[in-house]
């Protein structure tokens, strides 16, 4: 386009013939100038209207995942404990990595204890391990075993509370910051002040900008003592469980027994006879 001004321009100057401007002249010298000016507005402006949506803050990224977060939705991770965690949760320390299934206050975690069966929590209070398929053990809240107790406190994964307390009780920045090319917020979480044993110290979230799911959590939890084991939750595909796979009953032969507060020796040998004595030793 510019090209083609400077041509006509040529064409039509007269170097050898100097004329009084007037106002022929003048409104040559206008045109001249509108048509520069839609050189310029060709080239630099932008091709269509455009949006610029200025991103949020990282409390408003949390906020808008508290929000899309619903209790019926069933979503699962692929879970992994660091080398440290392993040490401080002994029961833990021959799982490298293993599967957390979640839908409201219910979960599973597949392989269970030893990568034998699995264990979890029916959401009614009561706490499950079925390490066989010839039978389970049930537990409610007040007589868990002390090292079952420590493990469902790191491994529940309620997002709406964890959200909650995200947003109640710590300092937040980006991990990441947003870009317009990525699709997804990263968030570190940090606690204010004192950590208590067992209580999440710090933790890193990845929301999709669309949907607002949290993708992934990176969880640091303090130990009993000292020591902090990190936990991370990396959301896989859909994955459709039914009401079965939150209960003992779901991962035994059918018939098999559930042994449960009425049946404590039965129960002890049973997970004594597969996962040893560390789950009941605490």
């Amino acid at each position: 386009m510019a090209e083609s001004v400077l041509a006509r321009l040529d064409a039509g100057a007269e170097p050898r013939q100097r004329r009084r401007p007037g106002w022929k002249s003048a409104a040559g010298l206008i045109a001249i100038g509108a048509m520069a000016a839609a050189v310029v507005v060709a080239v630099f402006a932008p091709y269509g209207p455009r949006e610029v949506a200025a991103a949020p803050t990282p409390e408003a990224a949390i906020r808008d995942a508290r929000v899309a977060y619903t209790r019926s939705a069933t979503r699962c991770y692929r879970v992994t404990i660091d080398a440290r965690g392993r040490e401080v949760f002994p029961l833990l320390a021959q799982e490298a990595e293993r599967t957390l299934c979640t839908r409201g206050d219910r979960f599973v975690v597949e392989p269970g204890f030893g990568g034998k069966g699995a264990w979890g929590s029916d959401g009614a209070g009561r706490v499950w391990v079925a390490p066989t398929l010839d039978g389970a053990a049930a537990f409610t809240e007040v007589e868990l075993p002390q090292g079952l107790r420590n493990v469902v406190k790191i491994h529940e994964l309620e997002p709406d509370t964890l959200l909650d307390e995200v947003l109640a009780s710590f300092e937040m920045d980006w991990s990441e910051p947003p870009t317009a090319s990525t699709q997804t917020y990263s968030v570190e979480a940090t606690r204010r002040g004192e950590v208590s044993p067992l209580q999440l110290a710090s933790a890193r979230l990845v929301i999709d900008k669309i949907t607002k799911t949290v993708r992934s959590l990176e969880l640091k939890r303090r130990g009993l003592a000292n020591g902090y084991a990190t936990l991370t939750f990396a959301l896989t595909g859909a994955v459709e469980r039914d009401d079965a796979a939150f209960t003992p009953e779901g991962h035994i032969r059918r018939g098999a027994p559930v042994y449960g507060r009425s049946k404590p020796l039965l129960r002890h040998r049973l997970l004594r006879q597969h996962l040893g004595d560390t789950l009941l030793g605490g």
